[in-house]
């Protein structure tokens, strides 16, 4: 029993000798760890998945915890939506400005119901020297009959290259009570070129979101396009040159001596 306790205390001796000196501990709480036995692997957290990077140019929100006073991003407007395919709006042919009449149309202006053709917004240039009128509801193009802004067009069409063509119309007796519509017929002439055809336009853009103006017509996007828009702002024939000068006081109190028309820095000069 002896000799055994003596060999394991030779290759104790040995093994220690082997190792070295042993390092003294730097704290009493690894020294207790060490002590109260074999320390616990590493526990693997997950790692948060983030998404793969992208080609695409995206705007970062800033981290409010992070400071710096950073001003948040401002989200950037929406491109204008245009429909491949919009209804008709409006017709323009030598100076005429029409739109179809609809029921709508005939209850507001108070015209007899199911009349059809296109209802003239606005006479100008040769149109009103044939003598046609606004409120003039078109209804034929010499032999060919006119219902729609399509048929408008597709009528003019066939006198393009005549310098007269004869335009019958419905006008309305602006007396009171039940209307009363009576025929006639006007002679529209161009004296050089020929009369050309209708050219068609779309119903004008509107804002996303923007509350209905008419009753129910279909949908938004069956006749405008959504968006900012393509006219310029403020209407340059809204304009009174040159604008007076204003002040910046005027500005900040919103004295305004006329209805809004967009930035004032627009027209006037601002001091």
């Amino acid at each position: 029993m002896a000799l055994l306790v003596v060999g394991l205390a030779v290759v104790l001796a040995l093994v220690i000798g082997r190792q070295g000196p042993v390092a003294p501990q730097a704290t009493n709480t690894q020294s207790q760890a060490v002590a109260a036995g074999p320390v616990a692997a590493p526990v693997a957290f997950p790692q948060p998945q983030y998404p793969q990077a992208a080609n695409v140019a995206m705007p970062v929100e800033p981290d409010p915890a992070a400071g710096g006073g950073t001003a948040p991003a401002t989200e950037s407007p929406l491109p204008n939506f245009v429909p491949r395919k919009l209804k008709v709006f409006e017709g323009h042919w030598q100076g005429m400005d029409g739109r179809l009449m609809t029921e709508e149309l005939a209850r507001k202006l108070n015209y007899p119901r199911g009349l059809q053709g296109v209802l003239l917004g606005e006479v100008t240039l040769n149109a009103a020297l044939s003598g046609l009128l606004a409120g003039d509801v078109i209804v034929r193009i010499d032999d060919t009959p006119v219902t729609d802004i399509e048929s408008f067009k597709a009528a003019s069409r066939t006198v393009a290259n005549r310098s007269e063509a004869r335009i019958s119309v419905l006008r309305k007796d602006n007396r009171p009570g039940a209307p009363v519509v009576r025929k006639l017929t006007v002679v529209l002439r161009e004296a050089e070129g020929g009369l050309g055809f209708a050219q068609l336009e779309g119903a004008p853009m509107i804002l996303a979101g923007d509350p209905r103006p008419h009753g129910y017509r279909g949908a938004c996007t069956d006749c405008h396009p959504i968006g900012q828009g393509f006219e310029l702002t403020p209407d340059p024939d809204l304009i009174s040159l040159p604008p007076p000068t204003i002040t910046r006081d005027m500005v900040a109190r919103s004295v305004n001596p006329h209805e809004v028309r967009g930035p004032c820095e627009a027209c006037h000069v601002i001091k």
